[in-house]
């Protein structure tokens, strides 16, 4: 377990660096994207904290994976974007600055979103599922808001080298994210197999399609802003997820699993997406 534990870090840490390696080539004045955008702020709020879990609570019902699958599902459809998604966002032709500003947004309205999203989600189907709001917060200042500010301080420090340190770091973080994702499947590999039946990757897929689909229906007219919502709305964090679960239910290795699993199907499924929407806006 103490082997698990150490890849469910690098998972964690993973996330941190990715957070810092983007917030050190990013401007400053690209956080005030959405501020300036409330329409398109709106959009993003309604794909992502209400169409997302509406699809997730349906799909829970009608398709009835475990309890852990959907106890996954559910806290994954409340948390925020991971920072490990925009270079993806950015392969896909969207825009930086409302790529970063997406991310800030969706870490801080999930402070509120997620302890009450999973309440209700708890009542619906009769579970006592707690989450503190000073947890959540805890969860993403160390691993996004913490990191990003950190991130700006050195972008001033460094200047043009910021750039270049950046991609470095980002490179490690995605190659943590990698080990820690492999370390953690082979070491809960026959829990994988089972997660794998009663439904669970139809559920799965249909959580990811349905983000796909409406964050490219209500992104607006630019194609990038289409393309980086559809995959915010579908890609969320899972170190978030990953803690809110290992805090409200202990033991819960079945969920664990299937955050892992949802991850790697999420990859999957975007890499697709992510060439089609190049092609489409010319990249």
């Amino acid at each position: 377990m103490s082997l698990l534990m150490t890849f469910k870090m690098v998972i964690v840490l993973s996330v941190v660096l990715s957070a810092l390696s983007l917030a050190m080539r990013a401007r400053g004045e690209d956080m005030l994207y959405l501020v300036r955008r409330p329409a398109l702020a709106l959009r993003s709020f309604v794909s992502m904290y209400v169409v997302v879990p509406i699809v997730a609570v349906l799909a829970v019902a009608l398709i009835d994976p475990r309890p852990g699958v959907a106890l996954a599902l559910l806290v994954l459809s409340l948390s925020p974007v991971p920072p490990l998604l925009p270079k993806k966002q950015l392969k896909s032709g969207g825009e930086g600055a409302y790529i970063l500003a997406l991310l800030i947004a969706a870490a801080a309205v999930s402070i509120v979103v997620m302890p009450l999203g999973v309440k209700l989600l708890g009542e619906v189907f009769g579970h006592e599922l707690h989450v503190s709001t000073a947890a959540i917060a805890k969860t993403l200042a160390v691993t996004v808001v913490g990191p990003m500010l950190l991130g700006l301080v050195m972008q001033k420090l460094l200047g043009a080298r910021s750039e270049r340190l950046s991609k470095i770091i980002g490179q490690i973080g995605m190659l943590m994210l990698v080990i820690g994702s492999i370390g953690a499947l082979v070491i809960l590999a026959p829990a994988v197999w089972r997660a794998m039946g009663e439904g669970t990757l139809v559920a799965m897929l249909v959580v990811i399609l349905a983000g796909l689909a409406a964050g490219y229906l209500l992104g607006g007219p630019s194609p990038g802003t289409r393309t980086a919502l559809a995959l915010a709305s579908a890609t969320r964090h899972p170190g978030v997820a990953l803690g809110v679960i290992g805090s409200t239910v202990p033991d819960a290795n079945l969920a664990l699993v299937a955050v892992l699993v949802f991850v790697l199907l999420n990859v999957i499924v975007g890499i697709p997406f992510v060439k089609a929407a190049g092609r489409r806006t010319g990249g």
